[in-house]
């Protein structure tokens, strides 16, 4: 019962959030609460895992910005903030281009857990809402007219989490590790799911997938303000 009341909050969260993020007009402000959302459950969740498992435990390496797109990103968002330019631009574009998975990462995970009785455990909290908050920054990163949506803006900044998790691939092929799941050696999953017995196969099931939610995050971004239904922001 707990992951559904967990799931239904969260909507209902994201939703009034959406309608109330027009309030924050001065962007560099709102992106600095968005970032501060972000980094603080994140980092609580690490000190958490660190204090309950120790570092040795998959649960902690889970955590880690090795281990997968989410944390990942969580762990760029510093560098997010103090980039800028083109830099920045395409940055902010990825946030709201992975909007989509950051919002069913967790309301899938709440459903699953629920579905197989799994305990629910409070530090749980912290990892859905530093997901949420990230999907509702790049909400807020289109609706702001922070960035522009082009096809050849999303293809540029689709390349940088393709590259880090091609990195990933590379770094896994060099060490025989397992970073992002990517292994060829056997150590393969897809966000701790094995899919099928071939690494290779299971690398490309994991690219494949992860453009499919950057193109499921366009399409979403694109809907919400498919009535250029933005608000004026300032960067005052």
């Amino acid at each position: 019962m707990a992951y559904w009341i967990t799931m239904c909050l969260m909507l209902l969260v994201y939703v009034a959030a959406i309608f109330g993020m027009g309030h924050l007009k001065n962007t560099r402000r709102g992106n600095q609460l968005f970032a501060l959302l972000v980094l603080v459950p994140y980092a609580l969740l690490v000190w958490v895992l660190y204090q309950k498992v120790g570092i040795r435990d998959w649960n902690f390496k889970n955590a880690m910005p090795t281990a997968n797109v989410s944390p990942f990103m969580f762990t760029l968002v510093p560098f997010v903030m103090l980039s800028w330019g083109r830099l920045q631009a395409r940055l902010h574009l990825l946030i709201a281009l992975l909007s989509v998975g950051m919002l069913f990462s967790p309301l899938l995970g709440c459903a699953m857990n629920a579905a197989i009785h799994y305990n629910f455990h409070p530090h749980f909290l912290l990892d859905y809402a530093a997901h949420l908050v990230l999907s509702l920054w790049g909400v807020y990163l289109i609706k702001s007219g922070q960035v522009r949506l082009s096809l050849k803006d999303a293809l540029a900044s689709a390349t940088v989490i393709l590259g880090a998790a091609a990195g990933m691939l590379v770094l896994n092929l060099v060490f025989d590790t397992a970073f992002f799941g990517l292994s060829l050696s056997g150590k393969h999953n897809i966000y701790n799911m094995v899919l099928v017995s071939d690494g290779l196969l299971s690398a490309g099931i994991y690219f494949l997938g992860l453009c499919t939610v950057l193109a499921l995050g366009a399409g979403f971004q694109a809907l919400l303000n498919r009535n250029n239904a933005g608000f004026s922001a300032n960067e005052g």
